[in-house]
């Protein structure tokens, strides 16, 4: 039987405590990933952090009604050009854009921010030798999308649902 051991990740990307919000997004960027562990500086696992951390800092802002010049020459309703198969209609009104910069999010700032700020303080780990229908169990459960391999106290490495759902897709005896 196949366990969490033989699924999961040694290579873990994580950040330091104190490492900026604009530091963070450019490792998960850089990395294609969505989420990280948050170690100390001994290394000890202080809570995990993601790209929905990130959304929602910056949630918290308000948002910029675009303007109606904006929408000049682009939007038209379908009466505008019943015959035209390309029309389309936009609605101005309903829509809003979050410009990063803009006057209005001065007080959102990506760099004076840090993970600490931002993360959830837990972490959900799990031994290496569980079974991998269990690490899914698990992750269902908590509604959580990774979770950390420890042994012996010590992170070891990183299993993710989509790591289970590899090892569904290419076994389906499993």
């Amino acid at each position: 039987m196949r366990t969490v051991r033989d699924i999961m990740q040694t290579d873990v990307i994580a950040v330091r405590q104190g490492t900026s919000v604009q530091e963070l997004v450019q490792v998960l960027d850089q990395e294609g990933i969505s989420g990280v562990p948050v170690l100390d500086a001994e290394g000890r696992i202080r809570g995990v952090v993601s790209r929905s951390d990130v959304i929602r800092l910056a949630a918290r802002e308000p948002e910029v009604p675009m303007a109606e010049a904006f929408w000049e020459g682009i939007g038209r309703s379908v009466e505008d050009d019943a015959d035209d198969p390309d029309a389309y209609f936009l609605a101005p009104e309903s829509s809003v854009m979050l410009v990063p910069g803009a006057a209005t999010f001065e007080g959102l700032s990506l760099d004076d921010t840090t993970v600490d700020e931002i993360m959830t303080p837990v972490a959900f780990t799990v031994d290496p030798d569980m079974v991998i229908w269990e690490l899914a169990e698990f992750l269902v459960q908590g509604r959580i999308h990774r979770a950390l391999v420890v042994e012996e106290g010590k992170l070891v490495g990183i299993a993710t649902a989509f790591d289970v759902l590899r090892v569904v897709a290419g076994d389906a005896s499993i």
